[in-house]
């Protein structure tokens, strides 16, 4: 038992190396094949139940290790608090691959149906769930490492809870292609393998949807605005200021974009200053996009985006991060919190139910931060929406893995809906995605620059813009009522002997 559990850390260390920055996208098919191994010669549910949590706990810990970073450094608590917090949550998370060890070792069905149908809908189950309970954390979600492989292709019919599910079901093949003694049954799966990944690139050539011309020219302002200067009231002229600077240069350009909390302060403090950079874009025939402060009535803040110049609109936050936007429980947690001195957060959530905005006739969908990693909330903007803006501020987290793995999330809505993408961060990643979801240009962080380009509206559907994740859900749903009813079915029989 020890070795397996050892081999489960392992595993589960290694799993994030399959997502960016480093990209090694086959092991997120190589472990899901490696954790077969390790539950099918498990000698008991216990030992089954204990490797997943074994593999868990090294894979969350390994993979969001960075969220100790704000705690510590922007919240200002001890480091021993924060850390605390960040192995808190990764027990939490750890408890997904707990449970999927101990439901896979406590069915009795044959190989195949166990691993070739529950293992990746259970799999993709539990990602689904853990995207939803407490406001949902579905980072590193297995498909988000497959955005620069064939199986990219796929995304705009099965989205990223699809590839998640053709992942894990490509290492219960490669686990049955080593189990099949005869050679002839070997090859068959390692054929399944050939023909998914040659869909996939046949699917990456179809061209989703139609370009809407004129491209637009757009300036992404990245101000790299540090945290502690950001929020000092007394510096907001001063941040103002320097943001103005890096935009006049660009004035004349169709879509300007500042990033999250680019004025740190609610809309109502600064009209005089917010009617001027008005004028100024319209003399220009531009438009800005700002983050921003917004209040509204019965003492509600929210996390905000305003349009200035030859646009006008105002978008409000609607997906908020648990603990850093606001306090999930917080009858219970706010007494702990206010003991450890911790920021408590309260913002409010706009409504699910807001217009795209409008910028030279072209509909964009803005997003804050943390939603464009939710491809249900990007998916009720389409398919009016032409173009995707997210804005987001990822020096929370320092230099560390958070800053690309958020990019490489939200290059996947730009594949799912085929839509191009305008990435915004306060000190990077600032990046320009086409519809594909390939990067066309980006800034390099911790840099104060602004990243020029054009980007071309689209238009159209995609399968995924229709259906959404359904069919995956579907398809993993009866293939757990096959594997329920097939153990049903063994039970009946054998009460009968």
């Amino acid at each position: 038992m020890f070795y397996r559990l050892f081999a489960a850390l392992i595993l589960g260390s290694l799993l994030p190396l399959a997502f960016a920055p480093w990209q090694w996208s086959v092991l997120a098919i190589l472990i899901p094949c490696g954790l077969i191994f390790l539950w099918h010669y498990s000698r008991s549910v216990f030992e089954a139940t204990a490797i997943g949590f074994a593999f868990g706990l090294a894979f969350f810990a390994t993979g969001i290790y960075w969220i100790y970073y704000s705690i510590y450094t922007y919240g200002h608590s001890p480091l021993w608090i924060a850390y605390l917090i960040m192995i808190s949550l990764c027990i939490v998370l750890a408890l997904f691959p707990t449970l999927l060890g101990l439901l896979l070792r406590s069915v009795s069905v044959p190989a195949w149906l166990k691993w070739l149908c529950l293992y990746p809908s259970l799999w993709v189950f539990l990602e689904g769930i853990r995207a939803i309970i407490g406001s949902g954390f579905p980072w590193l979600s297995l498909g988000y490492s497959q955005n620069n492989t064939p199986l990219a292709g796929l995304a705009p019919f099965i989205g990223v809870y699809g590839l998640s599910w053709l992942c894990v079901f490509m290492g219960a093949l490669l686990f049955m292609a080593y189990q099949n003694k005869r050679i002839s049954m070997r090859i068959i799966p390692l054929l399944i393998i050939g023909l998914i990944y040659a869909l996939g690139y046949g699917a990456k050539q179809i061209q989703w949807g139609v370009a809407k011309p004129p491209a637009l020219s757009v300036a992404l302002v990245q101000g790299n605005v540090t945290q502690d200067i950001k929020w000092d009231p007394w510096r907001l002229g001063k941040n103002i200021e320097h943001y103005l600077d890096l935009t006049e240069k660009h004035l004349g350009t169709d879509f300007i974009v500042w990033p999250e909390a680019a004025i740190p302060t609610d809309i109502s403090n600064i009209i005089p200053t917010l009617d001027h950079i008005d004028t100024v874009l319209k003399k220009h025939n531009s438009s800005l996009l700002t983050g921003i402060g917004d209040s509204g009535a019965n003492n509600e803040y929210y996390n905000a985006l305003i349009l200035l110049g030859q646009g006008q609109g105002l978008y409000r936050k609607r997906h908020l991060v648990p603990f850093g936007e606001y306090l999930p429980m917080q009858r219970w947690l706010s007494p702990l919190l206010q003991y450890w001195q911790l920021p408590n957060a309260s913002l409010s959530a706009g409504s699910m139910t807001q217009t795209d905005l409008v910028v030279n006739g072209v509909n964009v969908a803005p997003f804050i931060c943390y939603e464009i990693i939710f491809p249900g909330l990007v998916r009720k903007s389409l398919p009016t929406a032409e173009l995707l803006v997210t804005i987001s501020d990822d020096s929370w987290f320092g230099d560390s893995p958070a800053l690309n793995q958020h990019l490489q999330m939200a290059q996947m809505r730009s594949i799912e809906m085929a839509r191009p993408q305008l990435f915004v961060s306060n000190s990077g990643i600032t990046a320009i995605v086409n519809y594909k979801g390939e990067i066309q240009k980006r800034l390099p962080i911790d840099d104060a620059f602004v990243l020029t380009g054009s980007v071309m509206p689209h238009q159209g559907m995609t399968p995924f813009i229709y259906y959404g994740s359904w069919p995956v859900w579907i398809v993993s749903g009866l293939c757990l009522l096959l594997g329920l009813g097939w153990q049903r079915l063994k039970q009946r029989g054998n009460s009968l002997h």
